[in-house]
C-alpha cells in the first residue's frame, strides 16, 4: 500500500502529482488576459523567479560566519534577506500594492545589497536610476551639458581584484588632487560628477573594473579635447602609485550628452547593456550575476563571485560628489528607504504563520506566492489558500513515507 496523501486538493491542484519542485504549477499574474500587457506580466513575474531563485545560489556560496558581539551571525547579510522575521512573535505578512500592482512580504529582514542581492538590487536600481533621469533632466533644463567618462586601466589573468580596486582608489586620489587638473575642469565650467563602479570578469584578461562617470559642465565643451587631456593625466596618476598604467587611446572615453542621456535612461532596467553588475558583458566578458547563474555548473564561477561579494561588500553603487544632488535638485535618499519606499501604500492581505512560512521557504516558492497574492487581489480567485493546502499535503505525505523507512 503506498503512503500518500489521501485528500483530495482542491483547484489548481486537482489531479496534478504531488512533487516537490516542479509540480506545484502555478500560472504568472495575469495570465490568460489578451494584450500586451499579459507578456509584460509574465516577463515580470519570470524575472521574478530568476532573482529568488538567484538568491537563493547566493546564499549556498556566501556561508561565512563570523563572531560579533559575543554572537555568530552571516558576514553577507543575503543569508537572511526576505527569508529571517523581524519581529519573532508575528508572522510574515502579504502585501498588495494598488498602484505598482505587485505584491510584498512584511516583516522579513533586507540585505539591501545592490552587489550579490538580485533582489534587493532590483529596487535600489530601479531607485537610483529615476534619481538619475530626474537629475540630468533637471541639469538640461537649466541650459546645463552632461557628459559620460569612462575611466579604465591595464590589468591581466591573476590580477587580484582587491588590490585592483585599491590602485584605482590611490590613483584617483591623486588624480583629483592635481592642481592642473582641478584648475581645467574649473575653467571649463565643471560642476560634480556621478560615478558609477562595475565589473566583469574575462577568460582571457581576468578582473575589469572600471568606472563611468557622468560630468556635468553649465557649458558645451570639446569632447575630444577633454578626452586628450583626462587621459593623460590619468595615466600620469597610475604610474605614480604604481598602477598599471592604460595608454591614451583606452584609459579615457570622453562621450556627448547623447550617450551620457542614454546611458542613465538604460541604468536599473536588467535587459539593458548598461546595467552595471547585472548588464550582459560584452566580448565575452562575464558580469557578477553571470558568474552566478553559471555557478551551478561551474565551481570556479562560485569562487569568483565570492570574491566578488567579499571585495565589494559595504562599497557604493553610485556615488555623487558633494553638493551635486542639492544643485541638481535630487533629495537624498538610503538604499533602505528606497526598498521600503515600495511598501508604502500596500494593502495588508494576510499574515503567514511560522509553519506556513517555513513550507514555503522548504519548498522555495517565495515567488510563486506573491504571484497568487497578486493572482487573488486582480480575479478575485482564493488560490494563494490551495496552494498553502497543497504544500501542507506534500509535507505530511513525505512525513509519513518517511516514518516508515
Amino acid at each position: 500500500m503506498e503512503n500518500t496523501p489521501s485528500p483530495s486538493l482542491k483547484p489548481p491542484f486537482a489531479g496534478v502529482p504531488l512533487g516537490i519542485h516542479g509540480k506545484l504549477h502555478v500560472m504568472p499574474a495575469g495570465h490568460g488576459m489578451q494584450g500586451n500587457g499579459t507578456f509584460q506580466k509574465i516577463e515580470y513575474a519570470t524575472r521574478r523567479i530568476e532573482r529568488f531563485a538567484l538568491q537563493e545560489m547566493a546564499r549556498g556560496i556566501l556561508r561565512e560566519m563570523v563572531e560579533k558581539k559575543g554572537k555568530m551571525t552571516y558576514v553577507h547579510q543575503v543569508r537572511n534577506c526576505l527569508r529571517a522575521k523581524i519581529t519573532k512573535h508575528k508572522g510574515v505578512t502579504l502585501f498588495y500594492n494598488v498602484e505598482r500592482k505587485q505584491a510584498n512580504f512584511g516583516n522579513l529582514q533586507r540585505c539591501y545589497s545592490v552587489w550579490n542581492c538580485p533582489i534587493c538590487s532590483m529596487t535600489i536600481t530601479e531607485g537610483r536610476r529615476t534619481e538619475l533621469k530626474q537629475g540630468l533632466a533637471n541639469w538640461i533644463h537649466t541650459g546645463g551639458h552632461a557628459y559620460l567618462v569612462t575611466f579604465t586601466n591595464s590589468h591581466h589573468k591573476g590580477d587580484d581584484l582587491g588590490q585592483l580596486l585599491e590602485g584605482q582608489k590611490k590613483a584617483f586620489k591623486k588624480f583629483w588632487e592635481k592642481t592642473k587638473v582641478v584648475k581645467m575642469l574649473k575653467c571649463l565650467g565643471y560642476k560634480g560628477r556621478i560615478v558609477a563602479t562595475e565589473v566583469t570578469w574575462g577568460e582571457q584578461n581576468g578582473w575589469h573594473p572600471h568606472y563611468h562617470m557622468i560630468f556635468f559642465f553649465d557649458h558645451e565643451i570639446d569632447t575630444q579635447g577633454l578626452q586628450s587631456y583626462l587621459a593623460l593625466e590619468w595615466q600620469d596618476a597610475c604610474t605614480k602609485v604604481g598602477l598599471k598604467a592604460p595608454d591614451l587611446i583606452h584609459g579615457v572615453d570622453v562621450r556627448n550628452g547623447t550617450y551620457a542621456a542614454k546611458y542613465i535612461s538604460k541604468w536599473g532596467l536588467e535587459e539593458e547593456v548598461t546595467k552595471g553588475h547585472l548588464k550582459k558583458g560584452l566580448n565575452g566578458s562575464l558580469t557578477p550575476f553571470d558568474l552566478l547563474r553559471g555557478s551551478c555548473t561551474n565551481n570556479h564561477y562560485k569562487t569568483l563571485f565570492k570574491q566578488f561579494a567579499d571585495v565589494f561588500k559595504g562599497k557604493q553603487q553610485l556615488v555623487w560628489s558633494k553638493g551635486l544632488k542639492e544643485l541638481l535638485g535630487i533629495k537624498q535618499v538610503t538604499d533602505e528607504e528606497l526598498i521600503e519606499e515600495t511598501e508604502k501604500a500596500s494593502i495588508e492581505i494576510r499574515e503567514l504563520g511560522d509553519l506556513i512560512w517555513g513550507l514555503i521557504l522548504k519548498y522555495e516558492k517565495r515567488a510563486h506566492v506573491l504571484q497568487l497574492v497578486e493572482q487573488d487581489y486582480q480575479n478575485g480567485t482564493n488560490l494563494l489558500h490551495d496552494f498553502i493546502y497543497g504544500l501542507a499535503q506534500i509535507h505530511v505525505g513525505e512525513i509519513i513515507v518517511n516514518s516508515h523507512n
